[in-house]
């Protein structure tokens, strides 16, 4: 893991901790607490600051991770394309190499049921990932960066042999003349 994903999970990691004790405090108040007269305009105005405080939180969580997203283009000119056919439990390209640093058109399909194309790099690092739906055509255009043989993983459960569902593509350097 890079420096940032560490980062990004410790954050998360502390954030869970500190909602498990804000919630262990309430309900220990809650149970052994003295048992008063409730003042329900102090409650309400408890639960707006809380409900800031959620939002607040859930706010920065979104802007802190979501620029970090490997979003790629779903359209656009590619010097090379490839045709995916997504079938329980095995994914069909018709090109099993492409060049590195020219952009790909990957056209996906399904046969069956929906399934995810999620492509990882040779580190286990996630690049990208899309939803292949029967009866529809979806277009994915990425440029790989690096060669290498690249993992591809069905992000979406599509029955018992899902877990053996994967392929690979090779992507080589370009040869130039």
């Amino acid at each position: 893991m890079n420096p940032l994903d560490v980062g990004i999970a410790v954050a998360y990691g502390l954030l869970g901790g500190v909602v498990v004790l804000v919630i262990g405090i309430a309900v220990a108040v809650s149970t052994f607490g003295r048992r008063r007269e409730i003042d329900t305009r102090r409650l309400g105005e408890h639960e707006r600051t809380w409900f800031g405080i959620v939002v607040v939180v859930l706010v920065a969580l979104l802007f802190a991770t979501i620029f970090f997203t490997p979003y790629g283009r779903s359209s656009g000119d590619a010097s090379q394309s490839v045709n995916v056919h997504a079938q329980q439990y095995a994914f069909t390209l018709d090109k099993s190499t492409v060049r590195v640093g020219e952009p790909v058109k990957f056209h996906l399909t399904s046969a069956d049921v929906n399934h995810g194309f999620a492509v990882f790099n040779s580190d286990n690092g996630f690049l990208f990932q899309t939803q292949v739906m029967p009866g529809k055509t979806q277009d994915y255009v990425y440029t790989f960066r690096k060669p290498g043989t690249y993992k591809i993983i069905c992000f979406e459960y599509c029955g018992v042999g899902h877990d053996q569902m994967a392929g690979a593509l090779k992507v080589t350097v370009k040869v130039t003349r």
